[in-house]
């Protein structure tokens, strides 16, 4: 009786062995992934890109293409697009950026006045002056910041060549062997938990890759209809604005926000208090909305995420205070793949003997009784 017990202590103690071994293994893997995040972007770059492109190169492949040269194709035609409207639009928008980031402390200072207005009708609680100080100096310190970290230890050209070199090669490789790495990584999984797990991963891939493909082409959609639209009324640096509330199209809700009031502070500074030109900007905002809300999204994107509006502004802030401007923009993908696995866990749970065990009160075994 005793070496029966023995030999069951032996072998719970010998699984909680080789569970704290893998255990420690997962810690090594992240401990050096933190350590190596410096020099990590051009690599996760190129997998993102492998990712989003292997459904095009799939479809070239089966067309009866070799797989290397899908990819080629496919590589080619992606950074070949980028390279064109870059070298195109490039000089405009850097001309117009540097041009407005010089007037914004003037449009500022036109809209004090009327701030100051606001505020007063408002209580006066605090002077606008120390407001827009208070902006101002949270602005200059993440620009510092930010600044700062592309250029810390004089190697901001080293990395920029590393983006530029080293993301098309790992995109080449991962997206060639992208399916054979799939295949691999699925057959690493417990036997015990396989079915479980490849259930998990079809339903984020589903949710992710439906939200980064589909608003890619909203956020593309929407600002070369903001550049057009604005720059027809008349308004100062319409490319620039345009394409800014494109690229913060990938911040639901709050990147709107940010993109209108830019666009109306610029409106203001260059016309003052007009409200037919103002009007007009408002216009093109509301038309690209609609446009967005009733033919971009549902066609592009539609309800791939299936998470909640209020849930979506939560990890939204979320993500801006633990990880800064990048957490803001991988808020939503984070949150797609964390509302699969909450959506699991509570199918589990309402599985479970913990939900169904013991009797159910009069209340909840028959909600109409209680009404």
């Amino acid at each position: 009786m005793s070496d029966a017990r023995d030999d069951s202590v032996g072998a719970a103690w010998g699984g909680i062995r080789a569970n704290l071994g893998w255990f420690f293994v997962a810690a090594v893997v992240l401990w050096f992934a933190y350590a190596t995040r410096g020099v990590l972007g051009p690599f996760l770059a190129g997998l993102v890109i492998a990712y989003l492109l292997d459904p095009v190169a799939d479809r070239i492949e089966a067309r009866g293409a070799p797989r290397w040269l899908a990819t080629i194709i496919v590589l080619l035609l992606f950074f070949g697009t980028f390279v064109v409207l870059a070298t195109a639009i490039a000089p405009v928008l850097f001309f117009e950026f540097e041009q407005l980031s010089r007037e914004l402390p003037q449009m500022f200072a036109q809209l004090r006045p009327l701030a100051q207005r606001l505020l007063n009708l408002l209580g006066g609680f605090v002077e606008v002056d120390t407001l827009t100080g208070d902006i101002a100096a949270r602005i200059g310190n993440w620009a510092a910041s930010f600044a700062g970290s592309l250029l810390s230890g004089g190697l901001a050209v080293i990395n920029v060549l590393a983006i530029l070199i080293m993301m098309p090669v790992v995109a080449f490789y991962a997206l060639r062997d992208f399916d054979a790495l799939t295949a691999r990584i699925d057959g690493w999984w417990p036997h015990r938990y396989a079915g479980t797990i490849r259930a998990l991963l079809h339903q984020s891939d589903t949710a992710l890759a439906g939200f980064l493909r589909g608003q890619s082409m909203v956020c593309l959609s929407l600002a070369v209809f903001y550049a057009v639209g604005w720059s027809l009324v008349g308004l100062d640096y319409g490319l620039v604005l345009g394409i800014l509330a494109g690229v913060l199209g990938f911040v639901p809700y709050l990147g709107y926000v940010v993109s209108v009031s830019l666009a109306l502070l610029v409106g203001f500074g260059q016309w003052g208090f007009e409200p037919l030109n103002l009007g007009l900007v408002l216009g093109v905002f509301f038309v690209g909305q609609v446009l967005e809300s009733s033919v971009l999204t549902p066609n592009l994107v539609g309800n791939r995420i299936g998470i909640h509006p209020l849930w979506v502004l939560f990890a939204v802030f979320a993500g801006g205070e633990l990880a800064g401007v990048i957490g803001v923009f991988l808020a939503v993908p984070v949150a797609a793949i964390l509302g699969v696995i909450v959506r699991w866990l509570m199918e589990e749970y309402l599985k479970s003997p913990i939900y169904r065990s013991g009797p159910r009160s009069a209340e909840t075994a028959d909600p109409a009784s209680a009404q």
